[in-house]
């Protein structure tokens, strides 16, 4: 017979300032049938001091897992509620407890002492096996003379476990508590097929020996010795640990898992084969452990992951319209600066980073449109872009305001019945146009002033600040603009994390790197990254990032899996990769920390800031910001480095360390099509591809661009579309009835364009390329000294049409004519190469730190055969060239996997390059 006393589902309200994406775990599939047999019972056989009766208590999920927390209490063998110490519960349905899914729960349990007898009885569950729902559903409440029942705080327990199948004991163990009165179990949901194996008894253990087995299982994988990081910070997690009296992070209470030092000691010995030196949140735990010193080299800690914003909120149950610009913000913002700095202080670590607003999203949407306080703050922010009342269209600066690109209705708009209410209309004019532009950038700004204060009081307490970003530029784009955010000074250090999951795009992750590169350098500040081992390719994410300047990595998350969500310390497979990658790290550290770039990119890519907000209400839906990351990625396949722009670095000039300018989208701002035009007549060369450069910030025709373009009428052709990426998986071209016209020839190879085209037509330019109905595909328009290539088609996403399939084999995929063509400009002018795989998916980014030069090299090719699951499988390039000319005078290379290679006319040959590895040239 299944008991179950009761159920509690806590759901916790938080204010609904959040962003538009957020990186969310993955799903859990349904749980294997014989769960459905399966039954478990406890009983406390020690606990200081000793009561006469216990209550023992379950929960599984949230605090820190995901999800909402479920708890509920066993019944002892006769019903009883307090159940006589030393006797063993009632059999309990484990679907119930563990709450029925594929992959790896984790299930608290927590006992409190009971003065007096065994008490009143509880009622018992219907005698057939109930389904998960019945059994959760109809569970009856606590009686009112149990919930009387003073309790006795306990410590020092043991508590054992029987499983059952069926009503016949297959596996026991015993869970101790020294310091409290929780423990916990691992329940391997995928190791359970129709019946219980060997295999899945192996894994259903306590807490205790869920972390010893791992920490033993990465010993025997890494028995010899290696240097690990000393001067990178490697970041980890470590929670779940409780011990005292009850509470949060005492002996039971919100997001305890046990109270076992023992445990904690493992998990600081796991976490330090993985290279980790620094941890988030909390030293304490390690501190308990005896292993503190070892943690300390960078503590990341508060204010913390919620947004300043959520102070508004108060006590309030009612979800308040916060204001950025409310003045009663900044003093409750500088009370939670002092007590973070009182935190970091009382860490001691050597370097302390303060996070505030995790993922962080704009601060404010629909509200800009109706507060009279952010009127007020979007004149001042317009004049400061010296924008003008005849351009914004009004008379007066009291008639400026933020449009309501929302299309929230006016204040006292009212639905008739039946009928929608009535919705804004979008821009009219072009003053309208202009004013919805800047509205769309404002959020950026009103999100970014509230915190340049706290940086200021952090960094005079020698700490830096961040907000930590989502990998939006890799997505589908984001109100926030990371650009646009620094540039205000919101935050003295940047960090991002990595967490696209589709092996295609994961070389999006040096997109990212390199924005975050050029935001660093241009702010002097430190750069650091969360990169997520279970997203895939953690090396290559390692090395990708750290190339770029990152010295702070932390691996998200390790959890311990019993205490964190989305989490990786559960895979075997996992922890030895990420292992490998630290001790990579540790050797190749002298020439990786504190490196640059070898040599100055001389070309520039600029990111397409006004095309993504115009490509969000035009009739493009994000085309051009989809084709923007594909462009940089063909780049990047031809071996050419870049820096990353934003459009105010070319309003602002300074551009004259660059050959080459990529801008791809069709919108840019005016003040920086100045810019272009002048560094162009100078001798510049400038690329762009379909409808680029034809319209402004205000979506109005560019015509200063013509005659730079050396085209008229700008027109596109569609037949199909692209669907935005968001994290997961990388969807196929959507194209309906494309039309057999769309093939061009260019250097030599016939290439298509896909899901539209724009047929170029020329005043000055010569055509280079035509479609085969003989309409111009390339052009090319001599306008001072420099150049200008535009390519009549999507370019990027026609490079990654093929990739797209569900089968895919990036080695062959992306088809050379195409990243030719895109790469033509740059190899032309020669640019800045300074070695050059012989595999367009090897990177390889060539550092100099101090005189001692190497060169990263990161492999992202991946297929997947038809039929298979999964992300797909590395591609190792055998016999791998590196001609490294560009590099200057090398005397010899050393690979840190293969050691000393053969040097010849200014090149090498890696035997075999997998994931990761670095070339150190003398």
């Amino acid at each position: 017979m299944t008991r179950c006393l009761c159920l509690a589902l806590l759901l916790t309200v938080a204010s609904s300032i959040a962003q538009e994406q957020v990186d969310k775990a993955d799903t859990q599939a349904k749980g294997a049938a014989a769960l459905a047999r399966l039954t478990m019972r406890v009983r406390v056989t020690k606990a200081l001091p000793e009561p006469a009766a216990v209550r023992i208590q379950w929960r599984r999920g949230g605090e820190g897992l995901g999800g909402n927390v479920i708890r509920s209490s066993f019944l002892g063998a006769g019903d009883e509620q307090n159940i006589p110490f030393g006797a063993w519960t009632g059999w309990f349905a484990l679907r119930t407890i563990t709450g029925g899914g594929r992959g790896w729960d984790f299930p608290t349990i927590v006992v409190e002492g009971v003065a007096g007898g065994a008490g009143p009885k509880g009622q018992a569950a219907s005698a057939k096996q109930p389904d998960l729902l019945a059994d959760l559903e109809d569970a009856p409440k606590p009686t009112a003379a149990n919930a009387k029942a003073a309790p006795v705080t306990v410590s020092d327990l043991v508590v054992e476990f029987e499983f059952a199948d069926g009503g016949k004991v297959f596996h026991r163990f015993t869970e101790t508590a020294p310091k409290g009165a929780t423990v916990g179990f691992a329940f391997p949901g995928s190791a359970l097929g129709d019946k219980v194996t060997p295999e899945f008894i192996a894994q259903l253990n306590g807490l205790s020996t869920h972390a010893r087995l791992r920490r033993e299982r990465l010993e025997a994988l890494l028995k010899e010795p290696a240097p690990m990081p000393h001067r990178f910070a490697l970041i980890g997690h470590l929670g779940g640990y409780g011990e005292g009296v009850p509470g949060k992070g005492g002996g039971s209470g919100y997001g305890v898992r046990h109270c076992n030092p023992a445990i904690l000691v493992d998990e600081c010995r796991t976490l330090q084969m993985l290279g980790v030196n620094s941890l988030v949140g909390s030293l304490r735990f390690a501190d308990a452990a005896g292993f503190g010193s070892k943690f300390r080299q960078v503590y990341w800690g508060g204010p913390g992951s919620g947004s300043p914003m959520n102070m508004l909120q108060g006590n309030s149950k009612v979800i308040v319209d916060a204001c950025p610009f409310d003045p009663a913000l900044p003093p409750l913002m500088a009370e939670s600066t002092k007590r973070a700095i009182e935190e970091h202080r009382a860490a001691k670590a050597k370097e302390s980073w303060a996070l505030w607003t995790d993922e962080i999203g704009v601060f404010a949407k629909e509200h800009i449109a109706h507060c009279g306080r952010c009127a007020e703050k979007f004149r001042a922010y317009v004049q400061a872009q010296k924008l003008t009342l005849v351009q914004l269209g009004a008379a007066t600066w009291d008639e400026v305001k933020p449009f309501d690109i929302w299309g929230v209705p006016a204040e006292g708009a009212k639905a008739g019945k039946g009928k929608a209410r009535p919705v804004a209309a979008g821009p009219q004019t072009p003053a309208e146009a202009l004013r919805a532009y800047y509205t769309s950038r404002f959020m950026t700004h009103a999100t970014a002033q509230v915190f340049p204060e706290a940086a200021r009081q952090f960094k005079a307490a020698g700490i830096p600040l961040y907000a930590m970003q989502g990998p939006t530029p890799s997505w589908s784009g984001s109100s926030l603009d990371w650009h646009e955010f620094y540039d205000h000074g919101a935050n003295t250090a940047f960090v991002f994390e990595t967490s696209n999951r589709d092996a295609r795009v994961w070389q999006w992750e040096s997109y990212l790197a390199d924005i975050g590169r050029g935001i660093a350098a241009r702010h002097q500040m430190p750069m650091g990254c969360l990169v997520k081992p279970h997203r895939g390719a953690p090396a290559q994410r390692m090395l990708t990032v750290v190339a770029r300047g990152t010295r702070v990595v932390e691996w998200y998350t390790y959890g311990p899996d019993y205490s964190k969500g989305d989490s990786f310390s559960q895979s075997p497979e996992l922890l030895e990769q990420v292992a490998r990658a630290a001790r990579f790290l540790g050797q190749a550290e002298e020439y990786l920390y504190g490196a640059k770039l070898a040599g100055q990119p001389e070309v520039a890519f600029v990111t397409p800031r006004s095309s993504e907000i115009w490509g969000r209400s035009g009739g493009l839906n994000g085309t051009a910001f989809e084709n923007a990351k594909w462009v940089y990625l063909a780049l990047a396949h031809a071996h050419v480095p870049v820096d990353i722009l934003s459009e105010q670095q070319l309003a602002e000039g300074k551009l004259e360390r660059y050959k080459v300018l990529y801008i791809p989208g069709p919108n840019l701002r005016r003040d920086a099509t100045a810019q272009v035009r002048a560094w162009v007549r100078d001798g510049g060369r400038l690329w762009t591809d379909a409808l680029g450069l034809s319209r402004d910030e205000a979506n109005q025709p560019a015509a200063a661009m013509d005659e730079l373009l050396g085209l008229k009428d700008r027109v596109l052709e569609r037949w199909g579309s692209v669907p935005l990426y968001g994290a997961t998986s990388l969807g196929a071209l959507v194209e309906t009835n494309a039309p057999a016209h769309a093939t061009f020839g260019a250097a030599g190879k016939m290439l298509v364009a896909r899901i539209g085209r724009e047929p170029l037509k020329p005043t000055t330019a010569e055509v280079v390329a035509r479609f085969a109905d003989k309409q111009p595909a390339v052009t090319r328009n001599r306008f001072g000294k420099g150049e200008v290539t535009v390519v009549g088609c999507w370019s990027g996403l026609s490079y990654s049409a093929q990739v797209r399939r569900t089968d895919f084999d990036m080695r062959a995929d992306f088809l050379p004519g195409m990243r030719e063509m895109i790469a033509a400009p740059a190899l032309a002018a020669r640019v800045y190469r300074p070695a050059v795989p012989g595999e367009a998916l090897v990177e390889a980014v060539a550092l100099d730190n101090a005189g001692r030069r190497s060169v990263a090299l990161i492999n992202w090719s991946y297929e997947r055969k038809a039929g298979e699951a999964g992300k797909g499988r590395l591609q190792t390039a055998e016999k791998l060239r590196v001609d490294m000319a560009g590099m200057g005078a090398v005397k010899s290379a050393r690979s840190l996997i293969h050691g000393p290679l053969p040097l010849a006319n200014g090149s090498v040959i890696v035997p075999s390059h997998a994931e990761i590895d670095l070339l150190i040239l003398e």
